[in-house]
């Protein structure tokens, strides 16, 4: 994994650790691609070679602060997921898979685990609708909104397509349609691995623990 040195601040050991657990899973996962049947990759997600790089958009939690993910992660490793309140079925399996997930971590990797829902429904999430929403799951999960050529513009950056949504012939509009993939954000401002919507709370922990740790938790 790329250090980008436009950010010439010290890492710390968890966060030397976070990119060594890439940079080593970018490896195995290439070499288990190339010739050898035995080679096997425990990590379920899907590695982005070479990673994402988050766009410098900002938009607004919920309550009313900017925030640039590619800037203002401040943890080792954010969990970037869009979507909208009124999804009848992704977002709920997706978040709910998530929050699973997190409660199998132990208490310091939790610590070092942020998500950030960014709603693709802006004319109808508003923020107390997110804040309301994102306590279903987890309260500690943060909730963006803003512009939808911001949140497209993001989107774009990390592969996630997001559109207008649809008039309806009775009036109002069909929400829009967005990607349904679980994005890993370090605090480089990268995005180096995705996990699709299938994924388990079980296969969450998994990869959070390797991507913290370097180790895969077992059980």
């Amino acid at each position: 994994m790329r250090i980008r040195s436009a950010r010439p601040t010290s890492p710390s050991p968890r966060r030397r650790r976070t990119a060594g657990a890439l940079a080593a899973l970018t490896v195995t996962a290439l070499v288990a691609s190339g010739c050898s049947q035995e080679q096997q990759v425990d990590f379920t997600g899907r590695v982005v070679d070479p990673p994402f790089e988050v766009a410098d958009t900002t938009l607004e939690t919920t309550d009313g602060q900017p925030f640039t993910l590619a800037t203002d992660a401040d943890k080792p490793l954010t969990l970037l997921f869009f979507g909208y309140t009124s999804c009848p079925d992704i977002c709920p399996q997706v978040l709910n898979s998530l929050a699973s997930g997190l409660l199998k971590l132990d208490e310091e990797q939790r610590s070092e685990v942020d998500v950030v829902f960014v709603s693709t429904d802006p004319k109808k999430d508003t923020p107390a609708v997110i804040d309301d929403y994102l306590g279903n799951f987890d309260p500690s999960f943060t909730g963006l909104t803003g512009d939808l050529d911001a949140v497209n513009q993001l989107g774009e950056s990390v592969g996630v397509y997001v559109d207008d949504g649809e008039a309806l012939p009775g009036g109002g509009y069909d929400p829009n349609a967005h990607g349904t993939y679980v994005i890993a954000v370090d605090q480089d401002g990268e995005a180096p691995a995705i996990w699709g919507r299938e994924t388990s709370p079980s296969q969450f922990a998994d990869d959070i623990g390797f991507l913290l740790t370097g180790e895969v938790r077992q059980g």
